[in-house]
């Protein structure tokens, strides 16, 4: 790629300001004049004599294309100097969520006029490259759009300038960090065939179910010698079978209400949603059960298979990291009733994450409920905003409305609303809880277990 070098405004001035004062000195006799005008003028002929010729290459990349929230990559440039090239500008503006280092985004760096030589060595040409790098730290999750990004090139003095005609923009995956959640609750369906969830059934397992007479075929790990001594029998011992369960996390990103502030602390509903979601994946993954996402009305389709293992907990942050609340087009409304529509197998937990200001997911929620699944709602609207007495400038924000008495009045009847929903969502069987980090899901879970193991009744 060639690009050709300008002359700059400062190399204008110099030779306007040297030939003037060299003409004034020479007319009115004037020495200092000339001591003022010849340095110019020498430095003008100096920079015609050395000027580059050709455009250095650039090339630019991001350290890692995935980071963590609050974690630090470098944007770097490599340039391969030219004769001639003395200093390299390079510029990255960062967006609302993520600082670079220097705050401006400019750094520059000077060119050794050593590393603008080619090395020869038989027919092998080697070019040394020149590294600038900015540091970017990506302050909440999401795909972060840096950019565009711009690389400027001067000569000796900066008499000359280049400008990189390809100003690319980056993007950088972040993906949010796990919030903390622990939970001691068995999940009321456990369907597989390896896990840490105690099945109904005896089998290779880990917990006791009964000590019995031996049997022919039984295993001889399995006798009990304190029994077998006592009552003079071999007894063996039998456990129940270890399953493991699918959980299924839906994540509401219809609306997206609050501001997130890192210095006060404050946080959005989509914040909470997506910190919740990530603390209850990664500890049932940690249990061996499988987990699996799906993003209800985000700008971008988003669905993680339910799969085990460690990796998966790397896969359902990455999906996390790409949730965007809905910008209301035709389109994301029919890839919503596509998500909508869309089966969950059998026995799988499902857990909604939602603000409860959107009619779509709670239907979903009761009509999943109706269908023999277990769901679980999760409130994840900020305690700011629950309350009826919320600050006006969280409520202008979450309704929009600049008039802070008009946004109250708003914001009073999304909240009446609001509960209209919960209590229809309650009285049909699916409980809502609010998100409390650890513990948050185990009342309600030991409910459902309880029932799911209890006795029922069967006309004949």
């Amino acid at each position: 790629m060639r690009s050709a070098w300008r002359p700059t405004r400062a190399l204008g001035r110099a030779a306007a300001i040297g030939v003037f004062a060299l003409a004034a000195a020479a007319v009115g006799g004037r020495g200092d004049l000339a001591v003022i005008g010849v340095p110019l003028v020498a430095l003008v002929v100096w920079s015609l004599v050395t000027r580059p010729h050709d455009a250095p290459a650039v090339g630019t990349g991001l350290s890692d294309d995935v980071a963590r929230e609050g974690e630090t990559v470098t944007w770097r440039v490599d340039v391969t100097p030219v004769p001639g090239l003395r200093d390299v500008v390079a510029h990255l503006a960062a967006d609302d969520w993520s600082t670079t280092t220097p705050s401006h985004g400019h750094v520059s760096r000077a060119i050794p006029r050593r590393a603008a030589r080619l090395d020869r060595s038989g027919s092998t040409t080697t070019v040394h490259t020149v590294p600038v790098g900015i540091l970017v730290r990506a302050d909440r999750w999401g795909v972060r759009r840096l950019g565009p990004a711009q690389v400027r090139a001067f000569g000796d003095f900066a008499a000359f300038t280049w400008f990189w005609p390809d100003q690319r923009t980056q993007s950088i995956a972040t993906v949010p960090t796990p919030g903390a959640f622990t939970s001691r609750a068995a999940l009321p369906h456990p369907v597989g065939l390896v896990g840490q969830h105690r099945s109904s059934r005896a089998g290779g397992g880990t917990e006791l179910a009964d000590i019995r007479p031996f049997r022919t075929g039984d295993r001889l790990r399995r006798i009990h010698w304190p029994v077998s001594l006592r009552t003079g029998e071999l007894h063996v011992t039998t456990t129940y079978a270890d399953q493991d369960a699918e959980v299924r996390l839906v994540l509401d990103a219809l609306r997206d209400l609050g501001e997130r502030d890192v210095e006060s602390g404050r946080r959005s509903s989509l914040d909470v949603a997506v910190e919740a979601a990530g603390a209850v994946a990664a500890h049932y993954l940690s249990t061996g059960d499988r987990v699996g996402l799906s993003v209800l009305g985000g700008a971008d389709i988003v669905e993680v298979p339910a799969v085990g293992g460690h990796r998966q907990l790397a896969r359902v942050l990455l999906g996390l990291g790409r949730a965007e609340p809905s910008r209301g087009t035709v389109g994301e409304h029919k890839k919503l009733r596509a998500q909508l529509g869309r089966s969950i197998p059998p026995g799988a937990l499902v857990v909604l994450l939602s603000s409860l200001v959107s009619a779509e997911p709670l239907s979903h929620a009761v009509r999943l409920s109706r269908s023999g699944h277990v769901v679980i709602v999760v409130d994840t609207l900020p305690p700011e905003l629950a309350r009826s007495d919320a600050p006006d400038e969280a409520v202008r924000a979450a309704t929009g409305v600049e008039d802070g008495r008009v946004a109250q009045l708003v914001w009073r009847l999304r909240l009446l609303d609001r509960e209209r929903e919960a209590r229809r969502c309650s009285e049909a069987g699916v409980p809502i809880i609010p998100w409390r980090g650890p513990g948050s899901l185990d009342t309600v879970l030991r409910g459902v277990t309880r029932r799911a193991r209890a006795p029922r009744m069967v006309s004949r």
